[in-house]
């Protein structure tokens, strides 16, 4: 009789434990969700035109916008840093998508607002080495969303053998035309940078740092320019432009578009000095939906989205969990040794004077 009490006491003693574990959890969810503010009607963000805008209104608009409710607003335009410092407290965009250096320059100038790391429940799968990139101090104003490394971009079809070095760039030995893209926070000043610290031992950090290189464009670059570009897209259409395009700078994942789209032998090739990282970033403006924002780059850096964006596009996904099958293999960068060996640009030390480089630069190589 008492074993037969004892077992009916153990079982309602178990019924009260699972319908206070049962209370508890909906009160959590009951606190999340009242601590969730109103959804907006629709967010606002800058992309990418081109392959990029493609590939985010497939991997992230459609998905979101069904899992909340909110509609995504997309501004086809390069990052407005300074528009957005104008318009202060009342930005016209939710998050800002932006490279590593014109993030950076956002943060400075108080255009992006620190995040809240706890509402970016995908950020801890985010490759080690991408992790400190957006950063400051302890502080979080972005996050690496995709990534691709940048490098030679060749047509095959004119070289006997392959580029090495980003010093063919500027070589007589190079055949045909090189084209360069237009100098700005993030092109061609990596690269000018790139070569300085392969000749002077050292990164650059004030002008005179590049003289010797300034020197080689303007003797040996500038015979060979084909044009300086003003876009990505200007970039690619040049190899069709101008046949005797032998050689120019970009991304793997651009490399690999225009080997798609053009009846020509594309290649590209991480030169020997080290192929170095781009970055696309997720920062949050000073808008009133922050806690909505935040949704939004969880969102981008989940690994479904992630897979998607990097089958669309071959943009490197910034999320370790993401499994691509082998078909990718050498189009996508996986795994975090091979992250880890693409070169990050020490911006700290280039951007304080890429506007005086991109000068130098134009100088020696179009008068």
């Amino acid at each position: 009789m008492r074993n037969a009490s004892n077992r009916s006491l153990s079982k309602r003693t178990r019924c009260l434990h699972i319908a206070t574990a049962l209370l508890m959890t909906t009160s959590v969810f009951s606190q999340a969700f009242a601590q969730a503010p109103e959804k907006p009607a629709a967010l606002t963000l800058n992309v990418f035109s081109g392959v990029y805008e493609s590939c985010f209104k497939k991997a992230v608009l459609p998905g979101f916008e069904a899992e909340t409710g909110i509609k995504l607003n997309l501004a086809t335009t390069q990052p407005p840093v300074a528009k957005l410092q104008a318009q202060a407290d009342a930005p016209e965009i939710d998050v800002l998508i932006a490279g590593q250096s014109d993030m950076k320059a956002a943060h400075e100038l108080g255009v992006v607002v620190d995040m809240d790391t706890a509402l970016l429940a995908n950020l801890p799968h985010v490759y080690a080495p991408l992790a400190g990139i957006g950063t400051d101090g302890d502080k979080r104003y972005s996050v690496v969303v995709t990534y691709n490394p940048t490098g030679l971009v060749y047509n095959a079809a004119l070289w006997q053998n392959p580029p090495t070095s980003w010093f063919d760039l500027a070589s007589d030995a190079t055949p045909g035309v090189v084209n360069v893209r237009l100098p700005d926070s993030q092109n061609t000043v990596a690269w000018l940078a790139i070569m300085a610290h392969s000749l002077n031992g050292a990164w650059p950090e004030k002008l005179s740092d590049y003289d010797a290189v300034i020197k080689l464009m303007g003797e040996h670059l500038k015979p060979k320019l084909g044009a300086v570009l003003p876009s990505s897209g200007a970039m690619q259409s040049s190899f069709v432009d101008d046949p005797r395009s032998s050689l120019t700078v970009g991304p793997l994942n651009v490399a690999l578009a225009m080997d798609q789209k053009y009846d020509l032998d594309i290649k590209w090739t991480a030169p020997k000095e080290g192929s170095y990282l781009i970055t696309t970033e997720a920062g949050i403006t000073k808008t009133p939906n922050n806690y909505w924002a935040h949704q939004l780059i969880n969102y981008m850096l989940k690994a479904d989205a992630q897979k998607a964006f990097a089958e669309c596009g071959f943009y490197s996904p910034s999320n370790a969990e993401v499994v691509l099958g082998p078909e990718f293999d050498g189009k996508v960068i996986q795994g975090e040794d091979n992250v880890a060996k693409i070169m990050q640009i020490p911006w700290e030390k280039i951007s304080p004077i890429a506007a005086d480089l991109g000068q130098a630069f134009l100088s020696a190589v179009e008068n």
